[in-house]
């Protein structure tokens, strides 16, 4: 996908969430089925903590903060440094979040396609936020907004960078178009930015396998979105740099069929390289 494609559909995302922030987020208050998975794992993690010591999280793209509410609520007892990472201010303006929670602005995207050619990889730092690594890296309801393979990639990549040795990342990947609903919503929206001139036909006519359109309930706000098979799903694990995760449970889970999500949970390699400082 050419760079500037791939900018108009983050750029579409940017807006969409802007402009859809309140009724977007009234619609994502209940925690997804598919992270009561994880609360083993997190458990486990707080129990190994020196007394007192934070488990310290990262979230990419944590919305309203749903999560971190979750975590908090179903282990009350543990002490949590959430590192909420997202771009979107007016979603992540909560009046009532958990302890520990350290929200940081960040366009995460466009810091990866701004990079320098040729920087050594585990020189950069495009967040800009912090150099400790955690215990446990989550990506829940972003891939599908990323466009493109490399990017996806370049994401999956800094996920696995913020993660200590032996910790876990979770990603989830939306698998939409095996929904009737939403497969049809989707139709009817790319069919409606052709017809109505929402978005530039040489953007659309750029769209990749997997790539769509889905509208929100005025019927003009678009956003970009991504379908995910399962064998994608295996070439991204394998375009990671070798040796340095090991994927460990794969489940789905979410919507009325228990489908819509399917999670991934890596566990970063004792051993592997670790994050450098900046």
């Amino acid at each position: 996908m050419d760079i500037s494609v791939a900018r108009q559909l983050i750029d579409l995302n940017t807006r969409f969430y802007r402009d859809n922030a309140t009724s977007f987020s009234a619609t994502r208050e209940a925690p997804w089925d598919g992270w009561r998975r994880i609360v083993a794992h997190v458990a486990a993690f707080v129990d190994a903590l020196a007394p007192g010591k934070p488990l310290k999280m990262l979230d990419l793209a944590c919305g309203n903060m749903r999560l971190e509410r979750f975590l908090s609520e179903e282990l009350p007892e543990a002490r949590f440094e959430f590192h909420a990472v997202d771009n979107c201010g007016e979603l992540a303006t909560e009046p009532s979040l958990p302890a520990g929670v350290i929200y940081h602005n960040v366009d995460i995207l466009s810091a990866l396609l701004d990079e320098a050619p040729g920087t050594p990889e585990m020189l950069k730092n495009p967040w800009g936020i912090f150099t400790d690594a955690c215990a446990l890296t989550c990506c829940f309801g972003f891939m599908h907004h990323v466009p493109s393979f490399k990017l996806r990639v370049a994401v999956l990549r800094e996920l696995v960078r913020h993660t200590a040795p032996g910790g876990i990342i979770a990603v989830s990947f939306w698998q939409f178009m095996h929904d009737e609903r939403l497969a049809s919503k989707a139709h009817e929206a790319e069919e409606a930015a052709r017809e109505h001139g929402l978005l530039e036909s040489a953007v659309l006519d750029a769209l990749e396998p997997g790539d769509h359109l889905l509208g929100w309930q005025d019927g003009t706000s678009l956003r970009y979105c991504h379908h995910f098979e399962e064998r994608e799903i295996d070439q991204l694990i394998e375009a990671l740099p070798a040796g340095t995760v090991r994927p460990f449970e794969r489940y789905s889970a979410d919507g009325r069929a228990g489908n819509l999500n399917r999670y991934v949970l890596l566990r970063r390699t004792p051993g592997s390289e670790p994050v450098m400082k900046a």
